[in-house]
């Protein structure tokens, strides 16, 4: 019985010392950087003939539909029935994107930016989050997006603590 409760106490003590607060947990996250490798190259002249002018440029747009094209997939629900189902892979990052890309235009609009600016910041954002996509050690940053997914501003932050290496 004696021992029992020693190991019991132990348990508690080791076990307590291994959990982290939520406060730390978020601070942890705050200063995370990450480091993935470019796999995005300039599109084409084919490429960018085929796209239409986007808010923030044929490039943009380009990079825009390649990353569609990663992370939704249409699916038939049964086998041989027409309806289908959209299924999202890394949908963080694909949401983070759509979210990052209206406030980009919002602020283009109320004219708080410029569209160059934003633009080169558009661009930014889904180069890394193509080769967020093929990065097989992402999923700390896909928890940072999830956890800034309320505010814009706080996703751009994540990105921009993202280095590219070629």
């Amino acid at each position: 019985m004696r021992k029992t409760v020693v190991v019991l106490v132990m348990m508690i003590g080791l076990c307590s010392g291994m959990s982290l607060s939520a406060a730390e947990k978020s601070a942890e996250a705050a200063n995370s950087t990450w480091t993935f490798y470019s796999v995005t190259d300039k599109p084409t002249a084919e490429e960018l003939a085929s796209v239409s002018d986007g808010e923030f440029g044929k490039e943009a747009t380009c990079l825009y539909n390649q990353l569609e094209k990663l992370c939704v997939k249409r699916v038939p629900v049964v086998p041989g029935d027409p309806t289908t189902r959209i299924v999202f892979k890394k949908g963080d990052i694909y949401n983070a994107v759509r979210k990052i890309g209206k406030g980009l235009e919002d602020d283009v609009k109320d004219n708080a930016m410029s569209s160059d600016e934003a633009s080169r910041k558009m661009m930014h954002v889904l180069n890394v989050a193509i080769s967020a996509y093929y990065s097989e050690d992402s999923k700390s940053f896909e928890k940072a997006l999830r956890a800034s997914k309320k505010d814009y501003n706080k996703l751009l932050a994540v990105f921009d603590r993202v280095s590219l290496e070629q």
